[in-house]
């Protein structure tokens, strides 16, 4: 796919990216690493992770290494998340809209997630935590095909408008365990998270932030923002124009559909 001459240079000043023969050693590198320590066939399910984990880890070999490492054991202890899927499978759930994004970048190039929490109380009712975290797998595979958001990594934008504070409690499989893998799956996967930025909170989502704080890392902890009813401020420190954005997110779009990228994919 390739880069921009933008997020070339984005890559080569941030990631330490060298020129494209050097990465092609590099790549192949990494690729016979992970061979020689999980077998071929593991290497091949990993193949759509390398570049993108390399970026992440910056071109440092040896991170990169453990880092497939991890995630290779993290699906070897859930192996149920990463079976064989197709779009039609998430279809309904992504069509509840608790996660999408938008079809354009931000003014930092960074994939825009969007996350609706009031979409939450129908997801727990339909659907398990694993169901969740299939998707979530299913999703992270196809957004990381993009060598634009490898290199310019993703933000989430959050609409927490009336965030239904016990509906997560109703979901089938969550619990301490299902947690606790949502936040190993977030640290395991190749995804460069830049920024966490929530709108429209009630007054207890603090005590839930400091109830999943635990799990996130320094660096992610670092990186959440909320900002209430102030959403021109949120979209400003986002980089995103109101044209660019739903209503729910202090935007001007209208009739967003959150599984547009799945049907994308379906026509594929």
């Amino acid at each position: 796919m390739g880069l921009t001459a933008a997020s070339a240079a984005t890559a080569a000043s941030e990631l330490n990216e060298p020129d494209a023969t050097e990465a092609a050693v590099s790549l192949t590198a990494l690729r016979t690493r992970v061979t020689e320590a999980h077998g071929t066939e593991e290497a091949a399910r990993w193949e759509w992770a390398l570049l993108a984990t390399l970026r992440q880890c910056k071109w440092d070999l040896e991170k990169a290494s453990k880092k497939v490492a991890a995630l290779s054991n993290f699906a070897a202890k859930k192996p149920e998340l990463f079976e064989a899927a197709t779009p039609q499978e998430f279809l309904a759930q992504a069509s509840i809209g608790v996660i999408s994004h938008l079809p354009t970048r931000n003014s930092r190039g960074q994939l825009v997630m969007l996350l609706n929490g009031q979409a939450m109380t129908e997801l727990a009712k339909r659907h398990t935590m694993t169901d969740m975290l299939r998707f979530s797998v299913f999703y992270m595979t196809y957004v990381m095909a993009d060598e634009e958001t490898q290199v310019n990594g993703a933000i989430i934008v959050e609409n927490l408008h009336n965030y239904p504070m016990m509906a997560l409690n109703r979901m089938s499989g969550l619990g301490p365990s299902g947690m606790k893998a949502s936040f190993d799956w977030m640290n395991v996967s190749p995804l460069r998270l830049r920024g966490i930025f929530g709108c429209k909170q009630p007054w207890y989502v603090g005590l839930m932030l400091a109830l999943v704080r635990p799990f996130m890392s320094k660096k992610m902890k670092d990186r959440v923002a909320l900002f209430g009813s102030d959403t021109d401020a949120m979209l400003a420190a986002a980089g995103l124009r109101p044209e660019q954005v739903p209503t729910m997110y202090g935007g001007t779009i209208e009739d967003f559909d959150p599984a547009w990228h799945l049907k994308n994919i379906d026509r594929m």
